[in-house]
């Protein structure tokens, strides 16, 4: 029996409904935040005590007019592109050094680069700052005199380190594409004569354009906005940057919200413009490399050559130099006592786990916002994204034109905008003054990874037929039960990694930390930073190590539930036996669903 037309209606609506929901959703975490916060840039005054809409262009005027901030914004530009660049040449050396290596290395090399994307940049920084200081660990190491290291607290020493982070950017980017290069074109130019560089300027760099562009534009997005290696490098360098002087903006006295509204919204265009070219200049011609012609050949065995080792001591030294720096400074007792055994303790380790002392309560507290923030950031993602994915309204569309448009916004962007949207005038009349409570700071953690869940979802529910939740919708099932029975069985793989992903990003997340922590309740994050200001050097060193070893330990456990199955039944749903037991509670049936 066909569905009764008086059914139709209601499901239209209910889908409406769910759709207009998740629109509420992303508006509540992203918009309204992002709003209250670039709407000063033309009402200055709509925060004020006695809120005025008076139009004024003055927030502009002072960061074009100020010279810190020409010069933070100048400076942010050039290194951005500088990183980009040296990150996109890092990256293409792992990523062919990946490719064309052993199975075994190949793994090898892609688990560094993998840990290294998920370690945050402001650990990755401090662990530089503490190799490469004057009378840090490789001073001492190889005793090296006073003012050897001025290299490094330089633009270019900056470009350095940020290019040996972002890589990994490219690296994921360019793996996939390389192997989608069919081998009889560099067949053919090898039997032409073409030498080695000759292929590469000709073949390879051509066709490997849209994956390097990816790549390049997000390094670059990811250094103009950083905001880890600026509160770690860049204070001592007295080299002003656009994040920092966000942050500065609004903690100093008094609070400049004009500043920090400008110089936010130059951000977020300079971001938007820097992707919007990546697209342009990839819709002017084809890149095509992947067609019927294209053959598979059995896979021959491989030999480790120079671009291996070349890349396995490039992804070595972008984690293990910082890291293990960090790891030797966490054991040391003072700075000055070198390398000498007697120097060597964990009294750091032991002040830090005392009940008198605050890292163990910091990372505690942190493990808790994560854990809320990730379990959150899941069932938001799953729920947006299938409704986005099997409901075509017009709200769906918006909602996934809102993702698109604030994946890109830097944390303290994102961050400074919670400070104005639950601060504001107009909510103490309903007591939603969340500003300084941890449920503002929760929140910011779920709304800047709600975006990057949404978008894994949505990829992973693209491959589910719509008939499927269309069958158990009209058979009488909830929108929870359709989710919980037939979706997330699905799409688990990726609803564990989106866990997962919120989970150790939320760990060490600053930016939102740094602004939106409740007083006397700093996270962990906070407690490093004030650790590592006050030069106590181990101590924030054994911090650090700590949460390495939670946010490692957690992404392990999750990868092997993920792997066994366990978390989850292995097998995938026998979704005609749900929808069979659905179907007694049902009044009607659907012939047109399949």
């Amino acid at each position: 029996m066909k569905i009764s037309l008086t059914k139709r209606p209601f499901l239209t609506l209910t889908r409406g409904f769910e759709g207009l929901v998740s629109v509420v959703i992303l508006c509540v975490l992203i918009v309204y935040p992002l709003g209250t916060l670039l709407i000063q840039t033309v009402f200055p005054h709509i925060f004020d005590y006695h809120m005025s809409w008076r139009l004024s262009f003055r927030p502009l005027q002072e960061v074009f007019q100020n010279s810190g901030n020409l010069a933070a914004v100048f400076n942010s530009l050039w290194i951005g592109v500088m990183a980009a660049i040296f990150a996109t040449i890092l990256g293409t050396i792992t990523a062919f050094g990946t490719v064309f290596s052993p199975k075994g290395l190949a793994r090898l090399i892609h688990a560094l680069t993998w840990v290294i994307f998920f370690t945050p940049s402001y650990v990755i920084a401090q662990g530089w700052l503490i190799l490469l200081q004057d009378g840090g660990i490789l001073s001492q190491l190889l005793n090296l005199p006073m003012g050897w290291s001025q290299w490094f607290f330089t633009p270019m020493g900056l470009v350095m380190v940020m290019g040996l982070r972002y890589f990994p950017f490219v690296h994921f980017a360019m793996v996939q594409a390389i192997g989608h290069v069919g081998p009889e074109l560099i067949r053919a130019a090898r039997l032409a004569g073409a030498k080695r560089i000759r292929r590469f300027v000709s073949i390879w760099f051509p066709l490997l354009a849209p994956a390097w562009m990816a790549g390049a534009s997000i390094a670059f997005a990811e250094g103009f906005g950083d905001f880890g290696f600026a509160a770690a490098i860049t204070p001592q360098m007295q080299l002003p940057l656009v994040s920092y002087q966000i942050y500065s903006a609004l903690n100093e006295a008094p609070v400049s919200y004009a500043t920090a509204a400008g110089l936010s919204l130059l951000v977020i265009l300079v971001t938007a413009l820097a992707l919007w070219l990546q697209f342009f200049l990839l819709s002017r011609r084809s890149y095509a490399t992947v067609s019927s012609a294209t053959r598979v050949e059995q896979e021959s065995p491989r030999h480790v050559g120079p671009s291996g080792w070349v890349s396995l001591i490039l992804a070595g030294l972008a984690f293990v130099m910082p890291v293990g720096a960090t790891l030797m400074q966490s054991l040391w007792k003072t700075q000055t006592g070198g390398m000498a055994l007697s120097n060597f303790s964990l009294d750091a380790y032991q002040s830090i786990l005392s009940p008198r002392g605050d890292g163990l309560s910091s990372l505690v507290r942190s493990f808790l916002y994560a854990l809320v923030a990730a379990v959150f950031t899941s069932l938001l993602a799953l729920f947006i994204a299938s409704q986005m994915t099997f409901n075509k309204t017009p709200a769906a569309k918006f909602a996934n034109l809102l993702t698109m448009a604030t994946i890109a916004v830097p944390g303290v962007v994102l961050a400074a905008g919670f400070v104005f949207a639950w601060n504001a005038i107009w909510l103490i009349p309903l007591h939603l003054v969340l500003y300084g409570t941890p449920i503002c700071l929760a929140l910011a953690f779920i709304a800047g990874s709600l975006p990057y869940a949404i978008r894994l979802q949505l990829g992973a529910m693209s491959q589910l037929s719509p008939n499927l939740l269309m069958a158990a919708r009209t058979l009488g099932a909830k929108r929870l039960t359709v989710i919980w029975r037939i979706v997330l069985p699905l799409v688990r793989e990726t609803a564990i990694s989106t866990f997962l992903m919120t989970f150790t990003g939320t760990i060490f997340e600053l930016p939102a930390a740094s602004l939106l922590y409740p007083a006397g309740a700093p996270p962990f994050a906070v407690d490093i930073a004030s650790k590592f200001n006050a030069f106590l050097w181990s101590q924030g060193a054994a911090m650090t190590i700590m949460g390495l070893i939670v946010v490692l330990g957690s992404y392990g456990f999750g990868t092997m539930l993920l792997r066994r199955g366990l978390s989850i039944h292995r097998q995938v749903p026998d979704v005609g036996a749900v929808l069979q037991s659905m179907e007694g509670r049902n009044v009607y049936s659907c012939n047109e669903c399949g």
